[in-house]
């Protein structure tokens, strides 16, 4: 085995299932090239009365090896890092699914047979400034998507260049679901005919207040104005709940979906 490894890469290793007998394996095949199980006995350290049960894990379950079997002995070699990952997080994710859904359907009802209060913070944002900063956070946060709830004008006008420096650094699934009446308004229509360029958006009719949902899910924030709340002119709520941003991204997806295309904002 290579001694000029880092031993943060061995932990790395360990991190997604290796034993240290299997890393010393995969690390003496990557570092030296195609070996027969004495020959990897000698140069890993591993004992041999070991090495075939070793092999065997490593070629048949966790797939990091492969075996040539038209040479005497059997000769070894190694996959290559990116696609032994790939391998590797396909079977953690596995793995985790299997027992998550074991965990989640015999302890659930256990749980929900009693009547367990929940405490949660719930985030109460006022101001207009407070609650633009908020939206604008996730807007610079998100790596992937970025889905917006858009009733009026005024928001979208304030996100626009932070949205279109998003879809310039890779946030591409950019949807948008607006108030079919506000596409009344001149600027309303002028300023989603520029969104239309940077992303996708339908309308429906009663859009209930304006929301940012990042990431499918990973947060959401949504603002109410004085059509809801007459003595507060803006109103914006999160809170820490683990549901909060999967659920709101599941409400977002499911208006969205019955909601119409745009058509030609020009007229």
């Amino acid at each position: 085995m290579s001694k000029e490894t880092p031993d943060n890469v061995k932990n790395s290793l360990r991190a997604i299932g290796l034993t240290d007998y299997e890393i010393s394996i995969y690390l003496t095949l990557i570092s030296k090239g195609p070996m027969d199980a004495r020959e990897l006995s000698d140069a890993s350290g591993v004992p041999y009365s070991r090495i075939y049960n070793i092999l065997t894990q490593l070629e048949k379950e966790k797939m990091f090896i492969l075996r040539e079997e038209n040479t005497r002995p059997s000769t070894y070699f190694a996959k290559s890092p990116d696609e032994v990952l790939i391998i590797a997080k396909k079977q953690l994710n596995d793995n985790f699914d299997k027992h998550s859904n074991k965990i989640i359907h015999m302890l659930k009802p256990v749980y929900e047979s009693h009547d367990t209060p929940i405490k949660i913070a719930l985030y109460v944002h006022r101001g207009r400034d407070v609650c633009i900063g908020r939206s604008i956070d996730l807007i610079h946060r998100a790596k992937n998507s970025l889905y917006f709830v858009a009733p009026y004008y005024e928001f979208l006008e304030v996100f626009y260049e932070d949205v279109k420096k998003a879809r310039a650094r890779g946030v591409i699934d950019i949807k948008m679901l607006i108030e079919e009446e506000a596409m009344k308004e001149k600027n309303f229509r002028d300023i989603i005919e520029k969104y239309s360029e940077i992303s996708e958006i339908r309308s429906r009719n009663q859009v209930f207040g304006a929301s940012v949902v990042m990431d499918e899910g990973e947060d959401a924030f949504i603002i109410l104005t004085q059509g809801f709340f007459k003595a507060l002119s803006y109103f914006g709520v999160a809170t820490d709940h683990i549901a909060f941003g999967p659920a709101s991204n599941f409400y977002f997806d499911y208006l969205y979906k019955s909601a119409k295309p745009l058509k030609n904002t020009k007229k």
